[in-house]
């Protein structure tokens, strides 16, 4: 005799029934797309559109750097000097190549190329952000369409599109230069141009499929795992014997992932430079950093993925409440180990819990969709011990998790499933809204504190130097300032030199080359709408902190000019 419920058997049966649903071939219009996707396209223009003028920031000037050395040379694009605030570097300016060890996949190329049409009109911030709303628009469209194609309904797909757009930092990158949402459009497009040839078999959707899946690398190294990935997706069946005899039976079907893998070496082949290698040494940075970046990785599970939300929505309706309580009190009692940031292991626990659900889940099912939407969340993984691992290097990735949820919530009301969206995207968006208002305000700082302390000086006629990272990269030149570096033009006694002190230090190790000099003045700055970089606070890298956004201060929020003596 069964001993589950009525109700729970029928959830079951109603998701073994959208499963099958989903495994058919879907056709889909490109009405029914764009029907589906207009909510999600007005809410990221309504929201990007205020911040067309916002100044370039951290990596942005890397890769505005990159586009001018396109338009020189577009076969080289990583052979340009480039001052930066790494520490093997020692402050030094170095080719861009060596920073990749001529690596295009490392060096991600990719934004370099999308930027050649913003460095053509002046190299303005607004046309730089507007090409970034323009993949925002692309990326919603494909996620619509890759719900409707994977067979849930119009709600679905509309639902998609906005939680794509709602979850952090889909909005905050995409008002950035840097290649995060090159990437995950890359990777929508991809997916859903494989899913569109599988059913299909049109030659349009495969070669779309094959450039996606081979520039996708190109905007962040970790996504050439995409490739694997779409080998495993054109398959019918997790069983051995009968992926065998699919392969034997249609060995054609797999073609755009050939051509994505040739377009993949061709064009490390034409942009490689001569040190080339497999990854860069300098890259990686011991056991502890793997460690802190295996646990970002489970805490934005928590935080700010919807996981952890819908899991217990999921839970509480299958009447599991001793899951529920079992990890909160777990959650809780790591929190108290550390009082001083217990929302930290809280989170980490919740995120650490819901991923090994996921896994048992995945083998319990053992259905080639559960499979294959896991594989895609793990595709960060390997680059764990790499320097870092800020949440957007898991916005490619948010799509399966948007789709992992959809499949939890197969059991509860239409009214439901809708307001617990809507719930949970006017929450997230109000986050996003946040991280867009303070980064702004980063920005501004950093460009405006360059401009205030360089722009008298060389008015009065006074030769301004500065050492290259960050802000000062783009903006010192455009006020008047020159760059020095060990080994290149140096500043005489009575110049200025003025410095980034947030910049990692680099300013700091500069200033060693100047033991004779005298503080002129500093600009410093007080975040009145919280901040995204500095104590306990990390949208561009993990290595300050785990959330995106919060209330910190620093001593190191200032930008201060120096006379050398």
């Amino acid at each position: 005799m069964s001993s589950i419920a009525p109700e729970q058997q029928n959830i079951t049966s109603e998701s073994g029934r959208a499963a099958m649903d989903r495994d058919a071939r879907q056709t889909v219009s490109a009405v029914a797309v764009l029907a589906c996707a207009w909510p999600a396209l007005l809410l990221a223009t309504v929201c990007l559109l205020p911040f067309l003028n916002k100044p370039f920031l951290i990596d942005d000037p890397w890769y505005l750097a990159m586009a001018r050395q396109i338009l020189k040379h577009p076969a080289h694009p990583m052979d340009f000097e480039i001052c930066w605030n790494n520490p093997w570097l020692s402050g030094e300016c170095a080719k861009a190549a060596q920073f990749a060890s001529g690596n295009p996949l490392m060096g991600q190329v990719g934004q370099g190329y999308l930027l050649v049409p913003t460095v053509l009109f002046g190299a303005r911030e607004w046309m730089a952000h507007l090409t970034q709303l323009v993949l925002a628009w692309i990326a919603i469209v494909s996620m619509s369409s890759l719900a409707l194609r994977f067979g849930w309904d119009r709600w679905h797909a509309m639902a998609g599109a906005l939680l794509l757009v709602a979850i952090p930092p889909f909005l905050p990158m995409a008002s950035t230069a840097m290649p995060d949402i090159l990437s995950t459009t890359l990777a929508l497009v991809a997916i859903e141009r494989l899913a569109a040839w599988k059913a299909e078999q049109k030659a349009n959707r495969g070669i779309a499929a094959a450039v996606a899946l081979g520039l996708a690398g190109f905007a962040r190294s970790h996504l050439v795992l995409l490739l694997p990935l779409a080998v495993f997706f054109l398959l019918d069946s997790i069983k051995p014997r009968e992926m065998l005899a699919q392969i034997r039976r249609k060995p054609w079907l797999w073609s755009p992932v050939i051509a994505g893998f040739g377009l993949v070496l061709t064009i490390i082949l034409i942009t490689r430079e001569p040190n080339f290698a497999i990854p860069p040494a300098h890259f990686y940075d011991g056991e502890q950093r793997l460690w802190r970046n295996l646990f970002s990785y489970l805490f934005y599970f928590a935080v700010p993925l919807p996981f952890a939300f819908f899991w217990f929505l999921y839970r509480f309706k299958a009447g599991r409440i001793f899951q529920i309580c079992g990890l909160l009190a777990a959650a809780t009692a790591s929190s108290l180990l550390l009082i001083s940031h217990p929302l930290v292991p809280f989170c980490l626990i919740i995120g650490a819990g819901v991923f090994c659900y996921l896994i048992a889940e995945t083998l319990k099912r053992r259905d080639h969709l559960s499979l294959f939407l896991f594989l895609w969340l793990l595709i960060p993984l390997p680059i764990v011990s790499y320097v870092h691992l800020p949440m957007k290097y898991l916005l490619p990735c948010v799509p399966a998790v948007i789709l992992i949820c959809f499949r939890w919530m197969e059991g509860f009301s239409v009214r439901f499933f809708r307001a617990s969206v809507l719930v949970f995207v006017l929450v997230s968006t109000a986050y996003s809204i946040l991280i867009l208002r303070s980064d702004a305000e980063f920005a501004e700082f950093g460009r405006d504190a360059l401009h205030q302390l360089i722009t008298p000086q060389v008015a009065a006629g006074k030769s301004v130097w500065f050492p290259g990272q960050y802000w000062s990269f783009w903006y010192a030149p455009l006020d008047g300032a020159s760059l020095t570096y060990p080994g290149g033009p140096q500043p005489k006694p009575g110049d200025l030199v003025v410095v980034d002190v947030f910049g990692a230090g680099a300013g700091d190790r500069q200033l060693e080359r100047f033991p004779r000099r005298t503080f002129v003045e500093a600009v410093t700055h007080t975040y009145r709408f919280g901040r995204t970089m500095g104590p306990g606070v990390g949208l561009y890298t993990n290595t300050y902190g785990f959330w995106l956004w919060g209330f910190s201060e620093s001593e190191d929020d200032r930008f201060e000019l120096w006379r050398i003596d």
